[in-house]
């Protein structure tokens, strides 16, 4: 199996031989988009997945067409700019919270201030939870003209080669792998089209500060190059690990003194853990940094600011029971040897709740895990997956993953973490080595874990 960490240590070797000084052009490196796209192309050849892009592709046309009608609505302005997505947004009794940046929302209206919020899913622009615009449509055809333009250019000589030198070296390591000219060319020129489009974006908003909720797919390093040239603030707000074996925050290499503008200006980190790994390199330039704010979300939990009815439901369902809370990942296999063989050595007074990671929601993952265990009374698919994660992990008594950042929660609520993937290691060996958590790769070992805490719990 390709680990990150295998995938890092060819990405750092790649650096060294200088190519990323190849996608310098005219003023703006596009270094950190082609290392990003290397890396979860890598990734994804270990997933299983997912939705195809047929299925993306009509989704994405049917919010453009939505989204028509806006194109020219005039937004509000303000110094203020939150980007997030569906994927940290829940609902509540009702209101709608967002688990990465409900705590600075709080910090603004605490101090009166109005705020815009761009939502990537939707493409909806938000000033203080109304609805201003939309920028789908847009996006969409910008989509559109880059996919003709990229076919109408002359072909770039100077990328070309310096593709088929990343060829070259990659595939030595993982046989097989290839990207193609075209696919980075549409790439770039997609990335420059939305860097504009931002750059007039965010002129017309009058934004000073943004706050992103990720910053690596092509929306996000766009806002961060447009943002650089307005010289406006980027924050990038943490919402899972942040490991050395993390392509987007780990063992960046050969950077510039004054940074990269794809990157955010201030990683904005949960704990010491997390910033140490953006720590590593960020010393090596007079832009980047990070400060450690916290994790707000699960805190407001556990200062019972958030008032669930949920609550009781989830209770009841545990009740007398030794819960287990496995969350899983989209870039590992939903078929787990591992848990299966644990699920049949506990056939009763073990309740087993499966988290699917957001974006396997409405996957075949998710269907082929319902059917799997369509007869069984003690395994939660649905529940595990739409209840807060504060609110089960209340409930939980242990917490299984391969290397899921669910292990955060699962520390603030007093509940341990086995992970039974070597990549949990790799991604959080530093709370593993505080004792709050541990590896094991064990069947028997894992066995006898359960059997010791079941012990504990009913003796």
């Amino acid at each position: 199996m390709i680990t990150n960490k295998k995938i890092l240590d060819e990405l750092v070797a790649l650096e060294a031989t200088k190519v990323c000084s190849d996608f310098l052009i005219n003023g703006l490196n596009y270094w950190p988009a082609i290392r990003i796209r290397l890396a979860f192309g890598l990734i994804k050849r270990r997933c299983q997945n997912s939705k195809s892009r047929k299925a993306y592709f009509n989704k994405e046309l049917l919010e453009a067409l939505k989204s028509v009608e806006s194109l020219w609505l005039k937004s509000k302005k303000s110094k203020i700019l939150f980007v997030t997505h569906n994927n940290y947004k829940i609902t509540i009794e009702g209101q709608i919270y967002d688990r990465v940046l409900e705590g600075y929302k709080l910090d603004c209206i605490r101090s009166g201030e109005t705020y815009l919020e761009l939502n990537l899913a939707t493409g909806i622009i938000t000033c203080n939870n109304k609805n201003t615009g939309r920028i789908q449509g847009c996006l969409f055809i910008l989509k559109v003209y880059c996919f003709f333009l990229t076919r109408l250019k002359r072909k770039n000589k100077h990328i070309e080669s310096s593709i088929g030198c990343i060829n070259r070296y990659l595939s030595k390591a993982f046989p097989g792998f290839k990207i193609t000219s075209i696919e980075i060319s549409q790439y770039l020129i997609y990335l420059k089209l939305l860097t504009k489009y931002f750059t007039k974006l965010f002129d017309k908003l009058g934004v000073s500060t943004i706050y992103q909720a990720t910053y690596y797919d092509p929306v996000g390093l766009s806002i961060n190059a447009a943002a650089s040239q307005l010289n406006i603030t980027t924050y990038c707000a943490q919402h899972g690990g942040q490991s050395r074996n993390n392509p987007a925050f780990g063992q960046w290499t050969h950077l510039p003194l004054e940074g990269y503008e794809m990157l955010p200006d201030i990683f904005l980190c949960w704990d010491k853990e997390s910033a140490k790994a953006i720590d590593e390199w960020v010393f090596t330039t007079k832009h980047h940094k990070t400060q450690i704010r916290g994790y707000r979300w699960p805190e407001l939990w556990k200062e019972e600011r958030i008032k669930y009815s949920g609550m009781s439901n989830l209770c009841r369902l545990a009740a007398g029971s030794f819960n287990i809370l496995y969350t899983m990942q989209p870039s590992v296999s939903i078929h787990s040897e591992m848990i299966e063989k644990m699920i049949k050595k506990f056939p009763e007074r073990v309740n087993w709740w499966f988290r699917l990671h957001p974006r396997q929601s409405g996957s075949q993952e998710e269907l082929d895990l319902q059917q799997m265990y369509r007869n069984s009374n003690n395994i939660f698919i649905l529940e595990a997956s739409l209840e807060p994660l504060p609110a089960l992990m209340v409930n939980m008594d242990l917490h299984l993953t391969n290397f899921s950042s669910c292990v955060y929660e699962a520390m603030l609520f007093n509940v341990y973490t086995i992970f039974i993937h070597q990549m949990g290691q790799e991604y959080f060996d530093e709370i593993i080595q505080s004792g709050k958590a541990r590896l094991c790769l064990s069947h028997k070992e894992l066995e006898n874990d359960i059997h010791k805490m079941l012990y504990d719990k009913f003796a």
